[in-house]
């Protein structure tokens, strides 16, 4: 699975509905090797698809993600070991440190310091 294929994927879903069948042929139609079940499992990881029954389609991605969001409310300007905020994130979220320094390092209002501390710019 490329990104290119992921992205074929998104569109699709973006444009109408589509079953988990017809998605898996969209992408072994564009070179994928993946299997009906990895292409749903994919799909259920994206944040903007959503999915009911067997038929998957995208949502509007104008909303935040709620972990960058709880992110910016506890990171300040001193530099914040990633793995103290994911003790201080809201009850329910879960993350790693890891996933918190990609999220940072994605925002334009957050920055990584070496080793894996987290601040605002």
């Amino acid at each position: 699975m490329t990104p290119e294929i992921v992205d074929q994927l998104l569109a699709r879903v973006r444009q109408e509905p589509g079953s988990g069948a017809e998605l898996h042929r969209l992408a072994q139609s564009q070179g994928s090797g993946w299997s009906a079940a990895q292409v749903k499992l994919l799909l259920r990881c994206l944040p903007e698809v959503t999915w009911e029954d067997d038929q998957f389609s995208a949502v509007d991605q104008a909303e935040e993600d709620p972990m960058v969001t709880a992110l910016l409310k506890v990171v300040g300007s001193t530099p914040i070991p990633a793995a103290a905020l994911v003790r201080r994130l809201p009850p329910g979220m879960i993350a790693t440190p890891q996933i918190l320094c990609q999220l940072a390092e994605q925002h334009p209002e957050l920055e990584v310091v070496p080793p894996n501390r987290i601040r605002k710019r």
